[in-house]
């Protein structure tokens, strides 16, 4: 072997070289193979490794903000069409409103057309309101999982029995009309924490409303006059509600009522009814009128069958008196002389107490006296408790009472009927009878269980919304269903809705809320109104200033989009050239050192076969 040219060192070398020789010939094919990428991992780009993440991160944000604002651009050009919707709805009762009170003889199809009109269009409103895209409301505010308007429209029938316009009228102002609260305990916990009268200052003689108590708490402090409120859960008064004051410190509301003032012998007082046929003294109809809160009634003294003009259901107004002044619907009339009517009543029952609360018992026996309370069987008439004392002072008819520590009668009763000395209730139950109760005997009286809660019609809130366009721009989104707009819109609605014509809070009988409303409907189209504002100073927001902003932001998010395109077409350029190579220039370097192995193999075959002697 001594005489061969190479040595083990020599011929390492030379592989070694030739190993990468063919590395860098793989190496090229992997990336004529892969897009051209110089390298599959960050190495093998190390020295320009940090700008290209820097570049990558931004190129993955803008693709994040162009997708977001492509959902934005489906919202809001779906919102766009409904707001295009509501617009052309608002448009079209402004026409027929203002149509209306133009003309001159409003006949009973002209006035139901338009109240027709007006129900079609506040469920038109509650559709578009409601819009949402892939379950998400658009005008929830942050409340996207739910719809935002709850209208509880049924059938224009049903909305007239719950504001029948006249003893329960809907809210004309903002503040009373999206009044939200839910009430059915007090601050301290008490569910027994109502009391309900019919009369307020518990004087017949003096003009009064009906009243709602709290049991210890001002929970009313921060309910709005005007708004409508409805009373569940109790015995004898659940219903519909118009707000007329908030009295006794918030402890009270006092709602809108339809009873008569006791008051006799008024000579002065005079009838007119709705062809303005007038009845009076002065014309010899009768002498004098007397009204009595109790049984509903209006009688007239002299003249012959004064009031025989006045049949059920007929509408009239009184005028001229010192406490009944107001309009009243005939409930019945069973006089042959037609001296009396009796109006339709719309009065709280008494019920409950303020007095007692939850806990707290009266006692109605003192403990010297034996046998001051007596439990009377009477079948088949109804039962009766009687007491030696006047100890049923602040029991009312309707409700529940509960005896305790007596022989055989330790339970609850429903008052039917209270005697006008407080010493004897008549109840509904049949009772045990018992002569003389035992000395400690005691009655609770509760107050009543109740909720009370508004008729508000929005059940998102006012939470606003950002939209981020990119990492310096953004704009607020913050429209929702209880935007002036809407929201005027559907009060005019609603007010010219309510009332059934013929009626006494018929549109037909109230024709200024027409007039009213246009002012609104005027304000909640444009911003420009032609009549004089009726309830006050409104907010501004009119739909058509909403559907220009909603376009604004359309425009800013296209304009941002094509920005995004530039940038983002920008950043993949400057990607693709640190992480790609030119494919010829691949391909060319890949055969250069596909030559280069080729002559490697055969030098190193060459340089086997020669020894000193073939060298030389």
């Amino acid at each position: 072997m001594v005489d061969r040219i190479t040595n083990l060192a020599a011929n390492s070398q030379f592989l070694g070289y030739m190993q990468k020789t063919q590395q860098r010939m793989l190496d090229y094919g992997t990336q004529l193979s892969n897009n051209n990428y110089l390298s599959q991992d960050y190495m093998g780009i190390s020295k320009r490794t940090q700008y290209l993440l820097s570049l990558e991160t931004s190129y993955d944000n803008y693709q994040a903000f162009k997708l977001n604002n492509t959902t934005m651009t489906l919202r809001l050009d779906t919102l766009s069409q409904a707001m295009t919707s509501m617009e052309t709805t608002i448009n079209n009762f402004k026409k027929e409103l203002k149509k209306f009170v133009n003309e001159t003889g409003k006949t009973a199809d002209l006035t139901k057309n338009l109240q027709t009109f007006a129900f079609n269009s506040l469920k038109s409103l509650e559709a578009d309101l409601n819009i949402s895209v892939g379950g998400r409301s658009l005008l929830g505010g942050g409340r996207t999982d739910t719809s935002p308007v709850t209208l509880n429209l049924g059938s224009l029938t049903d909305f007239q029995t719950k504001y029948n316009g006249a003893t329960v009228t809907y809210p004309t102002t903002r503040d009373a009309h999206i009044e939200h609260f839910d009430l059915s305990r007090d601050s301290n916990n008490h569910t027994n924490w109502l009391e309900f009268r019919r009369d307020a200052d518990n004087d017949g003689t003096t003009k009064s409303n009906g009243s709602i108590t709290a049991y210890d708490a001002a929970m009313f402090s921060n309910v709005t006059v005007g708004s409508t409120i409805e009373v569940s859960g109790t015995t004898n008064n659940n219903g519909y509600y118009t707000v007329k004051s908030i009295t006794n410190g918030g402890k009270t509301i006092e709602v809108e009522t339809r009873m008569l003032t006791d008051e006799a012998n008024n000579a002065a007082g005079k009838i007119t009814l709705a062809d303005g046929t007038e009845l009076s003294a002065a014309l010899g109809d009768f002498t004098d009128l007397s009204f009595t809160r109790t049984d509903d009634k209006i009688t007239a003294a002299g003249g012959t069958t004064p009031l025989a003009s006045l049949a059920v259901g007929t509408k009239f107004t009184v005028s001229g008196t010192a406490k009944n002044n107001g309009t009243y619907t005939v409930a019945s009339v069973d006089d042959p002389g037609g001296t009396w009517v009796k109006i339709e009543r719309k009065a709280l029952t008494d019920e409950g107490t303020t007095l007692s609360g939850d806990t707290t018992e009266t006692r109605i026996q003192s403990p010297t006296v034996v046998g001051a309370l007596a439990f009377t069987d009477n079948a088949p008439s109804s039962d009766t408790i009687v007491s030696t004392a006047a100890v049923f002072t602040n029991v009312k008819a309707g409700m529940k009472v509960t005896f305790a520590s007596t022989t055989s009668n330790n339970t609850s009763f429903t008052v039917k009927e209270v005697s006008s000395d407080y010493k004897t209730i008549t109840v509904v139950e049949n009772v045990t009878a018992e002569a003389a109760s035992p000395v400690g005997t005691t009655l609770e009286i509760p107050g009543a269980v109740g909720t009370v809660k508004s008729l508000d019609y929005y059940n998102g809130d006012e939470l606003t919304q950002t939209h981020r366009l990119d990492e310096t721009r953004k704009f607020d989104f913050n429209t929702n269903a209880l935007d002036p707009a809407f929201e005027k819109a559907i009060r005019a609605m609603a007010i010219v809705a309510q009332g059934v014509y013929g009626t006494e809070g018929g549109l037909d009988q109230n024709l200024t809320r027409a007039t009213d409303a246009i002012h609104l409907i005027e304000s909640a189209y444009n911003g420009s109104t032609t009549v004089s504002a009726p309830y006050g100073t409104e907010r501004t927001g009119n739909i058509q200033a909403l559907s220009v902003t909603i376009s604004y932001h359309s425009v800013m998010i296209s304009q941002a989009t094509k920005s995004h395109d530039k940038y983002i077409s920008f950043l993949d350029k400057q990607i693709t050239g640190i992480e790609q190579g030119d494919p010829m220039t691949i391909a060319s370097n890949m055969l250069s050192e596909e030559t280069a192995l080729k002559a490697s193999y055969e030098i190193l075959a060459r340089i086997k076969d020669l020894n000193m002697t073939n060298f030389l």
